[in-house]
C-alpha cells in the first residue's frame, strides 16, 4: 500500500494522537498502547481485519476500535481519506469514566465496530477533529487540560450518539428473529451491567423462553449467553473496584452475590487476584502513573 503522504501526527502528554489524510495507518495500534481508536472515513474505502474478521469501510462510515482491538490486513483504496483519533484508555477512564455511558458503548462496540454516520455527524465529526489538531499543534496556554478534557468529553457523547442510535436499530422488523432478539440481549445486559445474573431473567426481560434466547444467542454470535453475561458482569464489576469508592462487600451485593467469598471466587477465577488485590494493584497503578 502506497504512502500518499508522510504521516501528520500531534501528541499531547502521551495520552492522544490525532492523525490526518493518510493512507497508511498501519503505525497506530489498539493493542499496545491501550487505545482506543477512532477512524472516520471521509472518501474511498478501508478494507482490514478487526480481530481476525474481515470488514469493509466505507465514506461516511466511523470505525471504533476499544482497546485490545487486533488489526490486521490494512488495505485503502488509492482515494482514501480519513480522520483518524485515538486516546488512551487510561486517560479515557479519567476524563469520563465515571458516566455509566462509558462502558455500555465500549462494551456494544467491541462487537459492533462501523457506524454509517449522516452529514450533519460528518460535519460535527470533521470541526471537533480539527479542533482537536488545532489545540494539539498550538501553545499549552492557560487551561489547556481543562479544554482538552472538556473537547474529549464533547467527542465522547458526540460518538456515542451515533453508537446508540445503532443499538437496537430502526427498521428492525426487516432484520431476522434471532438478530433482533441478540441485538436486544446486548442492549438490556450494557443497561445492566451484567447485574442481572442468568439466561432466565434476561428471557423474561424479552419475553422468550430461555432455551429460545440461548438459541439466539449462540447462533448469531456463536457463543452462549451465560458467557456474555459473565463478560459483562466482570466488566462492570472491574469498573465499579477501579473507579467506585464502594466497599468490596457493597459492590458484590449490587451484582446479586450470596457471600463475598462467592463473589471474590467469580473474581479471582477470571481476574486472577481477589477483588480487594485487584483495588489495590490499580490504586497503585494510578498513584506511580
Amino acid at each position: 500500500m502506497a504512502q500518499k503522504e508522510q504521516l501528520q501526527v500531534h501528541y499531547a502528554d502521551g495520552d492522544m494522537v490525532i492523525l490526518g489524510d493518510l493512507a497508511d495507518f498501519q503505525q497506530v495500534e489498539t493493542t499496545g498502547a491501550g487505545m482506543i481508536l477512532s477512524i472516520i472515513v471521509v472518501d474511498g474505502r478501508l478494507r482490514i481485519d478487526i480481530g481476525g474478521v474481515p470488514t469493509e469501510v466505507r465514506a461516511h462510515d466511523m470505525l471504533i476500535c476499544p482497546p485490545k482491538t487486533v488489526l490486521d490486513n490494512i488495505f485503502s483504496t488509492p482515494d482514501f481519506r480519513g480522520l483518524i483519533f485515538g486516546m488512551s484508555y487510561a486517560k479515557f477512564q479519567k476524563t469520563v469514566g465515571t458516566d455509566d455511558s462509558l462502558w455500555s458503548v465500549m462494551m456494544y462496540a467491541r462487537e459492533h465496530p462501523v457506524y454509517h454516520m449522516t452529514d450533519a455527524e460528518m460535519r460535527i465529526g470533521s470541526h471537533i477533529f480539527h479542533l482537536f489538531q488545532e489545540k494539539l499543534s498550538g501553545p499549552q496556554d492557560f487551561y489547556y487540560k481543562e479544554v482538552m478534557q472538556s473537547l474529549m468529553v464533547t467527542a465522547f457523547f458526540e460518538v456515542s450518539v451515533i453508537i446508540k442510535r445503532n443499538m437496537i436499530p430502526a427498521g428492525s422488523a426487516r432484520v431476522r428473529q434471532p438478530e433482533r432478539i441478540f441485538k436486544s440481549f446486548l442492549s438490556l445486559l450494557a443497561d445492566s451491567e451484567g447485574r442481572r445474573r442468568t439466561v432466565g431473567d434476561y428471557a423474561r426481560a424479552l419475553c422468550v423462553s430461555p432455551k429460545y434466547l440461548s438459541a439466539c444467542v449462540r447462533m448469531t454470535s456463536g457463543r452462549s449467553a451465560l458467557s456474555w453475561i459473565h463478560e459483562y458482569m466482570l466488566e462492570g464489576i472491574s469498573r465499579q473496584l477501579r473507579s467506585s469508592g464502594r466497599s468490596v462487600k457493597e459492590i458484590a451485593g449490587d451484582f446479586g452475590f450470596a457471600s463475598l467469598s462467592a463473589f471474590g471466587k467469580f473474581v479471582k477465577t477470571r481476574l486472577g487476584v481477589s477483588p480487594r488485590d485487584y483495588r489495590a494493584e490499580i490504586q497503585k497503578q494510578a498513584a506511580n502513573g
